[in-house]
């Protein structure tokens, strides 16, 4: 099993700031973006999750909200919660995670960068001593686009790599989704 330092992850989630910030916008979208106030969106995704535990993996669901209050930058920070469930032929997993979300704009798509963290929870499907299952803090890093396809409706193409600390075992599942995103903007406290 690998094993991803805290040092590094942070190393990482620095490097995907500064590329975030770097990108080369032009200051009316900032300005834009300001102006819009903010958004929910919900979304809803199918999960393809190489568990880190046997050789399979497995098909599941990831469901979420983001929620942003835009500011004049280029890059829109946001609060995020996710749940993931995807069972299994060895394992199944679950968990529920919050943290930021770092979105920028680049010719009409929008790249982010998640650092999120939170419960999972894995079950044996061949359970070994009565060791059915196991619960535990994790931390997540991971990153995307929204590419819009409506108005308010965007596709959500969606990568994590998470690290759970199951003693004496360290698991480091990563997941890959596509779902869809719908945005309810508001401004000024009403939905637009």
């Amino acid at each position: 099993m690998s094993n991803l330092s805290h040092c590094s992850i942070w190393k990482i989630a620095g490097l995907c700031v500064v590329l975030l910030t770097s990108a080369r916008l032009a200051p009316a979208q900032a300005m834009e973006a300001a102006q819009r106030g903010g958004e929910f969106a919900p979304f809803v995704q199918t999960t393809l999750l190489s568990p880190d535990w046997g050789p399979t993996s497995n098909i599941g669901y990831t469901i979420g909200l983001d929620y942003t209050h835009f500011i004049r930058s280029i890059v829109q920070p946001s609060l995020e919660v996710r749940m993931t469930s995807a069972n299994g032929s060895t394992v199944g997993e679950r968990s529920y995670i919050g943290g930021l979300k770092l979105q920028t704009t680049i010719h009409g798509i929008h790249p982010y960068f998640t650092l999120l963290g939170g419960e999972g929870k894995i079950t044996f499907t061949n359970p070994t001593n009565s060791y059915v299952g196991d619960n535990t803090f994790i931390y997540s890093l991971g990153g995307g686009a929204t590419i819009p396809i409506h108005s308010q409706l965007d596709l959500r193409i969606d990568f994590t790599h998470q690290q759970w600390n199951i003693d004496p075992q360290t698991l480091t599942p990563v997941t890959l989704s596509v779902g869809v995103a719908y945005r309810l903007p508001f401004h000024n406290g009403r939905v637009q």
